[in-house]
């Protein structure tokens, strides 16, 4: 069974792998590039179609944060467990 600060280090890396995969890039700009291009250019008096685009957008920045704040999380647990390694390492060789 993994402990938490594993887990956390794992879904980094399961994180990494998402967002530096090509086609995640690749597919993620061509939406965004898509909606903003249909907000822009909906007509001002579609205010609903506007608002749902919108919507739109600010789902698909969520879900980027989201794999960025699980990349984080795990890099700190990595650091965390690389450092209660090297406490455990030196009171070994006291």
């Amino acid at each position: 069974m993994m402990s938490t600060f594993e887990q956390r280090v794992h879904a980094a890396s399961r994180a990494r792998e998402v967002l530096e995969n090509e086609a995640y890039q690749q597919a993620f700009a061509n939406i965004e590039n898509e909606v903003t291009e249909k907000w822009k250019n909906s007509p001002a008096r579609d205010a609903e179609g506007r608002e749902k685009l919108w919507m739109y957008l600010a789902m698909l920045k969520k879900l980027k944060s989201q794999l960025d704040t699980t990349l984080e999380t795990g890099k700190l647990a990595q650091l965390e467990v690389e450092h209660k390694q090297g406490l455990m390492h030196r009171l070994k060789s006291w």
